[in-house]
């Protein structure tokens, strides 16, 4: 009874609860995934698209048909629906004819048609193309027409107070006849036809109800599990494979709208079985009339909050079901109903694209742009990790290392790329014009390290080399990885070589092994006399690669912040100082540098004197700092005007030149070139133009 089902998470996608969804002649399925916006998703490539669509006016799209090569869009009670061409992206509005009309739900019908129903007045809204005037068919039976299902030739449609289904025939464009539901109090929604018979659910009562048509016998009542418990509501659904697939919900009342206001009735009392504002839930309840039997076709967990199943789509060969994750406000607390789009498939998206060539102009500039204080506030600031770090108390957002939806994408479409071809084009791109081995293996370091980001906060959990590669995002383990995928590939002999806490390469060429720590070093890794010594020599020299730069570890301050500022803690690389001099990983005790002493304005002092300022550093588990500043006439830092070493965390300095700018490099160091003097310590920079005090501006100067 169990059907498997593949789900695609769209992250890049944000969205409150999606509403009705069709899919074109293409296999495009549409939504309006959020205000003034028509989303697509491929059911074979799971590629998608985002078309804004202004003539929403702020709304979202309450359903959209596909009908020939265009998508009817129905707007609630606005009183125009749209008819918008996705392969032109043009919108005509189509008026409603009716004083202040209702429209949510429609429906293809067997004979051509499209049925608007129109809720004000119990309407059924008559169209014979995407772009005709729609014909008005009146219901002539008390109580709202809002949906209904297709069966045989017949368009069925339930009524409430009392409870009945309403037929009517499209190709005649008339009402049929009326017949009493089972209860007076039932409110029906969905159905299922199998075997004779139509099943159809009491949306608030829990039970299945089972009608013989053409005899208009209802038979006994199929009470369904965990009502009242697990769900209050059991909403739309659809027949597949002999089984309906029923949606579910907290809510735990029938749906009632008022035609006045066009506002969903809001009853008194308690709205759903747990208190919570109404969801739809992570499942839908599948019922086999054969057997008799209930199950639930569950989405697949997610590690930063719950999904939701919302509406859904079959042609009878295939179905999907899309929806929605709320991402978590605490761990196991859901917060605002808004998250990633998904999409349900009984079929994968079997033609979804492999990478093709890697692209080697990485623009690292813009990737590292997208994390400049942009980890949003309704997230965690603190990433735990079994077993190094325990939890807290207050830990609040869903804490994740990568987003769930980006991360299963990179893994799936690495699995179906060609993965000799694309690491041969990219090994024979990236050393192309070198000669020798040596040449090789330096340019593949330079290249690795540019074109991933050693992140400090996130990174895809995949071992796949073109999935990293793809990413950009990495730590040691996986910079290896795809270092020794190139180098294998151009059938250089390396090796993993785990270090204390690190893992590095380590290539044979020019008759010995050589260091290739591509994250840490990039293309100019430890050497002595041009030479690239191997690991036995570093750990023999073992302070020898400080002097060397771990550019991996001078993080932008702004790329370990928090939208809000905040700092993000836990298993993560924190600002410079906090990880210990690779002389730790090769075995010596752990020794951290000082952390940046921050550029602070200068001071006038009178005069041509300025006072260069900078915070403290400081450095864990103490020891002396010195700070070494340069004053520079250049950008580029070559043209030194002065050089001093101070125990202060200020120097006062003439300037020579007024209305000119320097440029100013400010360096801690410490008792660690005790061990090694060329230990390497990144500047803090800034610049200022010494002007006359009473010149109006901002100048670097107070």
């Amino acid at each position: 009874m169990k059907n498997r089902v593949w789900m695609y998470r769209h992250d890049e996608i944000q969205t409150e609860r999606p509403f009705g969804i069709d899919v074109d002649g293409s296999d495009w399925l549409w939504e309006g995934c959020g205000r003034n916006r028509l989303t697509g998703h491929n059911l074979h490539t799971a590629e998608t698209v985002r078309i804004p669509v202004p003539d929403m006016a702020g709304r979202a799209a309450v359903q959209v048909i596909a009908w020939e090569d265009k998508l009817l869009l129905t707007l609630g009670d606005l009183p125009y629906y749209l008819v918008f061409d996705p392969e032109r992206r043009t919108c005509e509005r189509r008026q409603i004819p009716a004083a202040r009309p209702i429209v949510w739900y429609g429906l293809k019908t067997p004979c051509g048609k499209v049925l608007f129903f129109e809720r004000s007045a119990s309407r059924v809204l008559v169209l014979d193309g995407p772009l005709a005037e729609p014909r008005v068919v009146d219901c002539p039976f008390e109580g709202q027409l809002a949906g209904g299902w297709c069966i045989e030739e017949m368009v069925w449609s339930p009524l409430t107070d009392p409870s009945r289904i309403v037929r009517f025939d499209p190709g005649e464009e008339r009402f049929v006849d009326e017949r009493p539901g089972p209860y007076p109090e039932a409110s029906l929604s969905g159905h299922l036809m199998h075997r004779g018979l139509l099943y159809t659910w009491d949306v608030s009562r829990g039970r299945i109800l089972p009608l013989e048509p053409v005899r208009g016998r209802w038979e006994e009542p199929i009470p369904a599990p965990d009502h009242g418990s697990v769900y209050g509501f059991m909403g739309g659904g659809f027949g597949f494979g002999g089984r309906a697939y029923i949606c579910l919900s907290t809510y735990m009342h029938p749906s009632r709208l008022d035609p006045k206001t066009g506002r969903i009735v809001i009853p008194d009392g308690p709205l759903t079985i747990d208190g919570e504002p109404p969801r739809f839930l992570d499942r839908f309840l599948v019922f086999d009339p054969d057997s008799g039997t209930f199950d639930y076709l569950t989405a697949p967990e997610q590690p930063d909050g719950v999904p939701l199943l919302c509406y859904h789509w079959t042609d009878g060969e295939r179905f999907a079901i899309t929806g929605t994750t709320i991402p978590y406000a605490q761990p196991g607390k859901l917060g605002k109903a808004f998250g990633s789009w998904i999409v349900l498939q009984s079929e994968p998206a079997g033609r979804e694209p492999g990478f093709c060539n890697h692209d080697t102009a990485f623009d690292r500039g813009a990737h590292l742009n997208r994390y400049r204080r942009t980890y949003g506030a309704e997230r965690s600031l603190y990433l735990p990790h079994t077993p190094w770090t325990p939890p807290i108390v207050n830990l609040e957002g869903p804490a994740t290392d990568y987003p769930p939806g980006m991360e299963a994408e990179l893994v799936r479409r690495a699995a179906r790329t060609d993965r000799p071809e694309y690491l041969e084009n990219l090994a024979r791109t990236i050393t192309a014009g070198v000669s020798t081995d040596a040449e090789a293996v330096k340019a593949v370091a330079g290249y690795v390290n540019r074109a991933l980001y050693y992140n400090p906060v996130q990174i895809p959990d995949t071992r796949d080399p073109v999935a990293i590669l793809e990413g950009h995002d990495a730590r040691c383990g996986q910079g290896v990885t795809v270092t020794v995928a190139i180098l294998e590939t151009l059938g250089i002999p390396v090796r993993t070589v785990g270090l204390s806490h690190h893992v590095v390469a380590e290539a044979t060429y020019d008759g010995g092994d050589h260091i290739v720590d591509a994250l840490f070093f990039g293309a100019s890794q430890p050497h002595k006399a041009g030479r690239v010594l191997s690991v036995a020599e570093l750990k023999a020299d073992i302070y020898f690669a400080d002097g060397f730069a771990q550019e991996c570890f001078a993080y932008d301050p702004e790329l370990l912040e928090s939208e809000d500022r905040f700092w993000i803690l836990g298993y993560v690389f924190g600002i410079w100082g906090s990880e210990p001099y690779y002389s730790y990983y090769l075995g010596a005790d752990k020794a951290h540098p000082p952390t940046f002493p921050l550029s602070l304005p200068a001071q006038r002092i009178g005069g041509r004197e300025v006072r260069l300022n900078w915070a403290r550093s400081i450095k864990m588990g103490g020891g002396g700092i010195e700070y070494d500043v340069r004053v520079f006439t250049d950008r580029a830092c070559r043209e030194e005007v002065m050089a001093e070493t101070t125990g202060d965390t200020s120097i006062v300095w003439r300037v020579p030149e007024v209305n000119r700018m320097y440029f100013v490099e400010v360096r801690a160091v410490d008792d660690h070139r005790e061990r090694n003097p060329d230990t390497w310590y990144p500047a803090s920079r800034s610049n200022f133009v010494l002007v006359p005090e009473d010149q109006y501006g901002w100048y670097g100067v107070m």
